[in-house]
Protein backbone atom coordinates (compact mmCIF):
# COMPACT_ATOMS: atom_id res chain seq x y z
CA UNK A 1 0.00 0.00 0.00
CA UNK A 2 1.41 3.38 -0.99
CA UNK A 3 1.17 6.04 1.74
CA UNK A 4 1.76 9.75 1.23
CA UNK A 5 2.16 12.14 4.17
CA UNK A 6 1.04 15.76 4.25
CA UNK A 7 1.24 18.33 7.07
CA UNK A 8 -1.68 20.77 6.94
CA UNK A 9 -0.50 24.32 6.36
CA UNK A 10 -2.22 27.47 7.61
CA UNK A 11 -3.13 28.65 4.10
CA UNK A 12 -5.10 25.41 3.57
CA UNK A 13 -7.55 26.28 6.35
CA UNK A 14 -10.46 28.61 6.86
CA UNK A 15 -10.89 31.14 9.70
CA UNK A 16 -11.74 28.32 12.12
CA UNK A 17 -8.47 26.50 11.38
CA UNK A 18 -10.34 23.72 9.57
CA UNK A 19 -9.07 22.52 6.19
CA UNK A 20 -11.27 23.93 3.45
CA UNK A 21 -13.00 21.18 1.49
CA UNK A 22 -11.50 22.36 -1.82
CA UNK A 23 -8.05 21.29 -0.63
CA UNK A 24 -8.90 17.61 -0.33
CA UNK A 25 -8.67 17.05 -4.09
CA UNK A 26 -5.30 18.83 -4.02
CA UNK A 27 -4.09 16.48 -1.27
CA UNK A 28 -5.28 13.48 -3.28
CA UNK A 29 -3.59 14.75 -6.42
CA UNK A 30 -0.37 15.29 -4.46
CA UNK A 31 -0.59 11.68 -3.25
CA UNK A 32 -1.38 10.35 -6.74
CA UNK A 33 1.59 12.19 -8.29
CA UNK A 34 3.87 10.91 -5.50
CA UNK A 35 2.59 7.38 -6.24
CA UNK A 36 3.34 7.83 -9.97
CA UNK A 37 6.82 9.25 -9.29
CA UNK A 38 7.52 6.32 -6.97
CA UNK A 39 6.57 3.95 -9.80
CA UNK A 40 8.80 5.79 -12.28
CA UNK A 41 5.79 6.90 -14.34
CA UNK A 42 6.37 10.64 -13.93
CA UNK A 43 9.72 12.37 -14.14
CA UNK A 44 10.13 15.94 -12.84
CA UNK A 45 12.81 16.47 -15.49
CA UNK A 46 10.25 15.66 -18.21
CA UNK A 47 7.05 17.58 -17.45
CA UNK A 48 5.34 16.03 -20.48
CA UNK A 49 5.47 12.66 -18.69
CA UNK A 50 2.50 13.79 -16.59
CA UNK A 51 0.39 14.92 -19.53
CA UNK A 52 -1.11 11.58 -20.54
CA UNK A 53 -4.08 11.68 -18.23
CA UNK A 54 -7.25 13.66 -17.93
CA UNK A 55 -9.43 13.54 -14.85
CA UNK A 56 -12.72 11.98 -15.90
CA UNK A 57 -14.49 11.82 -12.55
CA UNK A 58 -13.94 12.73 -8.90
CA UNK A 59 -15.79 11.79 -5.76
CA UNK A 60 -14.92 12.79 -2.19
CA UNK A 61 -16.61 11.94 1.10
CA UNK A 62 -15.70 14.18 4.04
CA UNK A 63 -16.11 12.15 7.22
CA UNK A 64 -14.28 14.21 9.86
CA UNK A 65 -12.62 17.63 9.77
CA UNK A 66 -8.88 18.09 9.59
CA UNK A 67 -7.07 21.05 11.13
CA UNK A 68 -4.03 23.30 10.81
CA UNK A 69 -0.95 21.35 11.86
CA UNK A 70 -2.48 17.89 11.41
CA UNK A 71 -0.23 15.18 10.04
CA UNK A 72 -2.25 13.41 7.37
CA UNK A 73 -1.59 10.01 5.87
CA UNK A 74 -3.13 9.31 2.48
CA UNK A 75 -3.30 5.71 1.32
CA UNK A 76 -3.45 5.23 -2.44
CA UNK A 77 -4.56 2.22 -4.41
CA UNK A 78 -5.00 1.89 -8.16
CA UNK A 79 -6.61 -0.43 -10.68
CA UNK A 80 -7.31 -0.50 -14.41
CA UNK A 81 -10.78 -0.96 -15.89
CA UNK A 82 -10.63 -0.97 -19.67
CA UNK A 83 -9.32 2.45 -20.74
CA UNK A 84 -9.80 3.92 -17.27
CA UNK A 85 -7.30 4.23 -14.46
CA UNK A 86 -9.07 4.31 -11.10
CA UNK A 87 -7.51 5.56 -7.89
CA UNK A 88 -9.00 5.33 -4.44
CA UNK A 89 -7.71 7.21 -1.45
CA UNK A 90 -8.18 7.01 2.30
CA UNK A 91 -7.02 9.94 4.41
CA UNK A 92 -6.23 9.42 8.07
CA UNK A 93 -5.75 12.22 10.55
CA UNK A 94 -5.79 12.71 14.31
CA UNK A 95 -5.87 9.44 16.22
CA UNK A 96 -5.36 7.55 12.96
CA UNK A 97 -9.06 7.99 12.21
CA UNK A 98 -10.37 8.09 8.66
CA UNK A 99 -11.18 11.71 7.77
CA UNK A 100 -12.03 11.33 4.11
CA UNK A 101 -12.25 8.79 1.31
CA UNK A 102 -12.16 9.56 -2.38
CA UNK A 103 -11.97 8.18 -5.87
CA UNK A 104 -10.65 9.69 -9.08
CA UNK A 105 -11.03 8.18 -12.53
CA UNK A 106 -8.55 9.07 -15.28
CA UNK A 107 -8.37 8.43 -19.00
CA UNK A 108 -5.38 8.64 -21.32
CA UNK A 109 -5.51 11.26 -24.04
CA UNK A 110 -3.27 11.78 -27.04
CA UNK A 111 -1.85 15.15 -28.05
CA UNK A 112 -4.99 15.59 -30.16
CA UNK A 113 -7.03 15.18 -26.92
CA UNK A 114 -8.63 11.97 -28.21
CA UNK A 115 -9.06 8.94 -25.99
CA UNK A 116 -6.27 6.41 -26.32
CA UNK A 117 -5.33 3.10 -24.74
CA UNK A 118 -3.49 3.18 -21.45
CA UNK A 119 0.28 3.06 -22.01
CA UNK A 120 1.77 -0.40 -21.35
CA UNK A 121 4.04 0.88 -18.56
CA UNK A 122 1.02 2.27 -16.69
CA UNK A 123 -0.88 -1.01 -16.99
CA UNK A 124 2.19 -2.97 -15.88
CA UNK A 125 2.72 -0.74 -12.82
CA UNK A 126 -0.92 -0.95 -11.77
CA UNK A 127 -1.17 -4.70 -12.28
CA UNK A 128 1.50 -5.10 -9.58
CA UNK A 129 -0.70 -3.17 -7.13
CA UNK A 130 -3.00 -4.84 -4.65
CA UNK A 131 -6.53 -3.51 -4.31
CA UNK A 132 -7.28 -4.34 -0.68
CA UNK A 133 -10.88 -3.16 -0.35
CA UNK A 134 -13.20 -0.57 -1.73
CA UNK A 135 -13.20 2.53 0.48
CA UNK A 136 -15.83 4.52 -1.34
Amino acid sequence: MFIHRHKVQFYETDLMGIVHHSNYLRFYEEARVAWAIGKGLIDYQKPESASYFAVYETQVKHLKPTFFGDDLEIEVQARVEGTRLIFQYRMRGRGNSTCSVAQTVHVALGKDLKLMRLPAEIKAAVEKESWTETWL
